[in-house]
């Protein structure tokens, strides 16, 4: 009889336990609140796109002009701004950030040393044999030197400072410091009064550090990934609930209301070099099926905006591969 009592006991605190994270659960779910009009932008990495033996601004006017992207998340690389100390070209960035006005798309720009693409880390070679007390100044006085420019251009909607600044991620790429970051960020808000957008890894990361910087939280949404740890490719098994349920967390337990994604995979995640891996391989990591599934999948998640990753594959494939698929499927989402 006593140990029936027992039992009942225990199904009962289990069974009101899995109830209370349940409705805990739902609580932040419901606080994710999914926007029902999801803008849709593209992420344009000059210097891949030039690997991918293309000229950026040709490929970039051909992206505005066809796809017609409202948004754009654009990377403006140190090292190929300030390849020698002290002198800054910035023509290529302003023929790009020019197109972005003349077509009216608006742009969340990148500076920092941590930017978007590998090797993660993008400095200058001269930067590199610098005491660290010292690299921590030229980067500061790169961010302002930028931003200085930059600001001068009414297509910047947005300043993203760092990519990732706490996921530990990249060749000799460490994460930032919580004091240099809140130094870099204050410097971009006394030059400049537009939001700062501070990113975190969708699935990885844990958002609170990076949002504490934050007027926009950016997070990144990737679905089949390549970790040799796990032997090869891994889809995450995680619902689009999960992002709404972290969102209605993050809403809820920090300042940040404004969530969006800044990478949704668009694109295979490569395991060796592009040039490496047969068009099938490519085809099976990524294709047009996939690319609607992950779109509704992200439509689902409910982010108010979405930058989709890997609009230089697009082009890549239409122009050197004769295959247009991805980038017509990717235009009927994008002129929505």
């Amino acid at each position: 009889m006593k140990q029936k009592i027992y039992k009942r006991k225990w199904f009962k605190i289990i069974t009101g336990a899995v109830l209370a994270i349940a409705i805990i659960l739902v609580f932040f779910y419901w606080q994710g609140r999914p926007s029902k009009n999801i803008i849709w932008g593209i992420n344009f990495s000059p210097a891949y796109a030039r690997y991918l033996g293309a000229d950026p601004i040709v490929e970039f006017k051909d992206i505005l002009t066809e796809l017609s992207p409202k948004k754009v998340r654009l990377m403006a690389y140190w090292e190929e701004i300030e390849g020698e100390r002290g002198k800054f070209d910035f023509r290529q960035t302003d023929a790009l950030l020019k197109l972005a006005e003349e077509h009216n798309a608006k742009i969340l720009m990148v500076v920092g040393r941590k930017q978007p693409h590998w090797p993660e880390c993008h400095q200058p070679e001269w930067y590199m044999g610098l005491p660290e007390i010292e690299k921590e100044t030229v980067l500061l006085n790169f961010i302002q030197a930028a931003v200085n420019h930059f600001k001068t251009f009414p297509a910047i909607e947005r300043w993203q400072v760092e990519n990732e600044p706490f996921f530990d991620y990249g060749k000799d790429c460490p994460i930032t410091s919580s004091a240099f970051l809140k130094q870099e960020v204050d410097l971009v808000k006394s030059l400049d009064n537009r939001p700062v957008v501070i990113t975190d890894s969708g699935e990885k990361g844990g958002w609170f550090q990076a949002a504490k910087f934050a007027d926009v939280f950016g997070s990144t949404m990737y679905r089949k990934v390549h970790n040799p740890r796990y032997g090869g490719y891994v889809q995450y098994p995680l619902p689009p609930a999960f992002y709404r349920i972290r969102a209605g967390i993050l809403r809820t337990f920090s300042h940040v209301d404004n969530i969006i994604g800044v990478e949704l995979q668009a694109e295979p995640w490569f395991a060796r070099d592009i040039n490496d891996t047969p068009l099938t391989e490519q085809f099976a990591l990524m294709n047009p099926e996939l690319f609607k599934e992950y779109t509704d999948y992200a439509r689902s998640a409910g982010f108010s905006e979405n930058y989709f990753w890997g609009t230089e594959w697009w082009y890549w494939l239409k122009e050197k591969q004769n295959d247009s698929s991805m980038w017509e499927a990717a235009k009927k989402v994008l002129e929505e």
